[in-house]
């Protein structure tokens, strides 16, 4: 069975409850990555012109972070749980995406177009942050935020399967 025809067996056998709760849920989650994305910077200045946010604020290099905390010679406690949050942030922050996006797009049910449209998504926030003045272009925050994002949709093929079995079960 492809994922396509798992998905609409997975939400054949839910109740009404449950996909009002998916709904909440997706909403909920929707206002969080918004928030933690784009408006929490609103209102952030920078002492410098436009052209000098743009030179300081990207990052194309991956790794680059661990490898400045690798080499510093003296590092505070401050800097290692900056580091580690925002390690651990950028990929948590992206589970949820990977378990309800293929809920609500059932096109996205396969890995590749999952893949695909998470890429794309990925590249806009960051290029959106940048030129908005509400955040930076990191590369490492895309590879995170992809990492999250797979976990996630494993978790959704785990749902589906199981839930798929399930179903098959109970109405065989």
């Amino acid at each position: 069975m492809n994922h396509v025809s798992e998905g609409c067996v997975l939400l054949m056998g839910v109740s009404k409850k449950a996909k009002c709760l998916l709904c909440i849920t997706g909403i909920a989650y929707c206002m969080v990555l918004l928030y933690v994305l784009f408006f929490r910077s609103i209102g952030e200045t920078y002492p410098w012109t436009y052209a000098e946010y743009l030179e300081a604020m990207h990052n194309f290099i991956p790794l680059k972070s661990v490898y400045v905390l690798l080499t510093t010679p003296v590092i505070s406690k401050w800097v290692i749980m900056r580091f580690i949050v925002n390690f651990l942030g950028n990929i948590v922050l992206f589970i949820p995406w990977g378990i309800l996006l293929p809920f609500y797009l059932k096109k996205v049910q396969s890995f590749k177009r999952f893949i695909a449209l998470t890429t794309v998504a990925l590249f806009s926030i960051e290029t959106i942050q940048i030129f908005t003045m509400l955040g930076s272009f990191d590369i490492e925050d895309i590879f995170l935020n992809m990492t999250g994002a797979c976990i996630g949709f494993a978790g959704f093929c785990v749902i589906i399967k199981n839930c798929a079995l399930t179903y098959s079960a109970n109405f065989q």
